[in-house]
């Protein structure tokens, strides 16, 4: 965060200065008081599980320049710290990070869909950061205290922004969007997310097209044409349109893709000069070919080299719990436990009959989370396409199982079993594993899968290990990232 005074949080935040000098300057923010340094700015949230006005005394105490509490909520000792009271301290972040995010002028990319966003974004992020320094959203941080956590350390030596976008209610988008303000936009795809909150698809369409909407007429939007609502969304834009996909329309058209255990490689037919070609990146699936090639075509906007992106392509970090491949005793294990639903569950289905192997191929999927009353069906479907493609074994696990295992004995699917928790079907998986067999895992975040991995692994404990990701989307003090069924 580049320096800013007292009195611009108070303008920002419409705010009451209680007590403190409003001349006072302040270079760093914090959410959370257990990484509180001496000199920030402490925001007091409120979350499910915490309330950060528990903990305004003792970062008063540790040394913070300014604490931004509700109104009524003030510590009684303040000893040398500001105080800015705010109507809703999660509204006034939002409000500080628009405000501080319009003091810059770069290219700036909001990436939204059902699926594929961090994937994208961390795609994206890799070929832009091989051009200069480019700040891009942190794991999944895309809510209304992510997008401002990342909007706040947006510094003048950055030449682009990157920013996730998510959402499960409707209504969520907008205010979003209007604080990150983007030049460019990028939709990964549209699907059946969160349907609990949406009611149906033309409810995520509503949603999602919200970024096409609010795109400037100078911007562009870059659109994943095989989805079914391409059209639609394109006619809600005054932007230029660029689409990407497997239509001979596509002024970005994929085709050739080939799928491999760590990696996907394909090849895209463009216009743009000297960016048709063969491509690959480090993910297994068919579908990081669009991805990837969403990225592609931005970077090719925004001025990068062809080199360069296919450097920052081949180079990139898959995000954890997404399209992990990687092996233990000679068995190939799929980790995909980030998140789920119809569409991105059929993907990697897709995924785990695609790769090369001499064994058995294992689906172990456990309950798609905010489905609402499609649930079960939708857990049918997924069923019926293990028998459709021929998974050997299907493992389902939690209380949808019953749904995944009688759409796929519907369909013929040869062996099934059904476990109520992940724990019982790790260790009935461990004992059915043989040589060269491969295995998809996924599932929902809630459904907690990952604890098979760590069972295959080897690992001791009942918990899984807890990546950065997860780490970040604990709730702190009640003031980082909520967890959610965010896609």
């Amino acid at each position: 965060m580049e320096p800013r005074t007292v009195q611009f949080i108070v303008d920002a935040t419409g705010g009451h200065l209680i007590t403190g000098d409003p001349t006072r300057v302040v270079t760093r923010f914090c959410t959370d008081s257990r990484k509180l340094q001496s000199g920030d700015l402490f925001v007091a949230i409120r979350g499910e599980r915490f309330d950060g006005h528990k903990f305004a005394a003792a970062a008063c105490e540790a040394g913070a320049s300014v604490v931004m509490v509700q109104t009524g909520c003030a510590p009684s000792d303040a000893m040398e710290s500001a105080i800015i009271e705010v109507a809703d301290t999660r509204s006034a972040f939002g409000a500080l990070a628009a405000a501080y995010r319009a003091g810059f002028e770069l290219p700036v990319i909001a990436v939204a869909g059902s699926n594929g966003k961090t994937t994208t974004k961390e795609i994206l992020a890799a070929m832009l950061q091989q051009a200069g320094p480019t700040l891009w959203s942190e794991a999944s941080f895309n809510n209304d205290i992510g997008v401002p956590t990342t909007l706040l350390r947006l510094e003048h030596t950055h030449h682009a922004l990157v920013q996730e976008i998510g959402t499960n209610h409707p209504g969520e988008l907008r205010p979003l969007i209007e604080m990150v303000r983007p030049r460019f936009g990028v939709i990964t795809s549209i699907g059946r997310e969160h349907l609990e909150h949406f009611g149906d698809l033309s409810g995520v369409v509503e949603e999602e097209g919200v970024l096409a909407e609010l795109l400037p007429a100078e911007g562009a939007l870059f659109l994943n044409a095989d989805s079914d609502y391409a059209a639609e969304i394109r006619d809600r834009t005054t932007a230029r349109t660029v689409l990407v996909g497997t239509a001979e329309s596509c002024e970005w058209r994929i085709d050739s893709v080939r799928v491999e255990p760590l990696m996907t490689h394909f090849t895209v037919s463009t216009s743009a000069p000297g960016w048709a070609g063969e491509y690959c990146v480090p993910m297994p699936g068919a579908h990081h070919a669009t991805n990837a090639t969403l990225a592609l075509a931005l970077a090719a906007e925004l001025g990068v080299s062809n080199a360069a992106a296919r450097e920052g392509l081949e180079n990139v970090t898959p995000p954890a719990m997404r399209a992990h491949y990687w092996e233990v005793n000679g068995v190939g294990v799929l980790e995909d436990c980030y998140n789920a639903n119809p569409d991105s569950m059929s993907a990697a289905i897709d995924t785990l009959r695609a790769l090369p192997c001499k064994g058995r191929r294992f689906a172990v999927l456990g309950d798609m989370a905010e489905l609402g009353p499609d649930a079960e069906e939708a857990h049918r479907e997924i069923g019926r396409r293990i028998a459709e493609l021929g998974i050997d074994i299907l493992f389902a696990v939690g209380g949808m199982a019953s749904c995944y295992a009688g759409g796929a004995r519907a369909a013929g699917a040869p062996v099934i079993s059904e476990f109520d928790n992940a724990a019982t079907a790790g260790n009935a998986l461990v004992r059915a594993l043989g040589p060269d067999d491969l295995i998809l895992i996924k599932a929902s975040r809630s459904a907690r899968l990952e604890r098979i991995s760590t069972l295959l692994r080897g690992q001791p404990g009942d918990d899984p290990v807890r990546d950065h990701e997860q780490n970040a989307k604990d709730e702190a003090d009640g003031a980082v990232i909520q967890f959610d069924e965010r896609n």
